[in-house]
């Protein structure tokens, strides 16, 4: 796979938050898709922080500062068994640590490490398959609204990349969860448009789930 090159965000993809969405025209794809801005906040994809601690009541004193939940020591015993790869190849390590992780279903240790990873190694062998799968971290932990900054960036950093066309019908799953059909159908018709084959090659199951999932005009 070729090292991404960082580029603009394409104005047929995204416009400035708040603006108006218009639906869909049906011959092309080129509408605006304004993507929710993460969780976390700011203008970069970035992990969630914890929310901080609400102010007590006068009457009670100081508010005290938020404490993050530990996890149990169970959960710690059972990431422990995830053994990290030590390959020699420190980025192919970093992604695949990851991946395992996501597959044992130990999510938020995903996000965390392949965070770690794409952050690292922008330019590595993989970094399409590591942007993809940290938003697909996201979107599994049920947290759509900061999977779809990820999805929609892998796409547009690079749209030959070995996860770019993934990316695209899985931010129209990220939308659909978040109640947004008409940027769900935009995103979908985009696909269609850039990666025909794939429509009723690969990746042929995923986008007619998707797209059953739907109603677009």
């Amino acid at each position: 796979t070729t090292a991404p090159t960082a580029s603009a965000p394409s104005a047929a993809l995204v416009t400035p938050a708040g603006s108006a969405a218009g639906k869909p025209a049906a011959a092309s794809p080129a509408a605006t898709l304004p993507v929710p801005t993460p969780a976390a906040g700011g203008a970069k994809p970035a992990a969630p922080k914890p929310a901080p601690a609400k102010p007590a009541a006068a009457a009670s004193g100081p508010a005290k500062p938020a404490v993050a939940e530990k996890p149990s020591p169970q959960r710690v015993a059972a990431v422990a068994k995830i053994a990290k790869p030590a390959t020699g190849n420190a980025g192919d390590d970093e992604y695949s640590y990851g991946f395992r992780l996501w597959e044992a279903k130990f999510y938020p240790e995903a996000q965390q490490q392949l965070r770690l990873y794409v952050d690292k190694y922008p330019r590595d062998a993989k970094i399409s398959f590591g942007r993809n799968l940290l938003g697909r971290a996201f979107l599994d932990d049920g947290k759509p609204r900061d999977a779809a900054p990820w999805f929609l960036k892998n796409y547009q950093a690079d749209k030959k990349g070995a996860r770019a066309a993934e990316s695209l019908v899985y931010l129209a799953e990220a939308m659909r969860q978040l109640g947004d059909t008409n940027r769900a159908c935009i995103a979908l018709a985009e696909f269609a448009d850039t990666y025909p084959a794939e429509t009723t090659g690969r990746l042929k199951g995923l986008y007619d789930a998707t797209r059953k999932a739907v109603t677009c005009d």
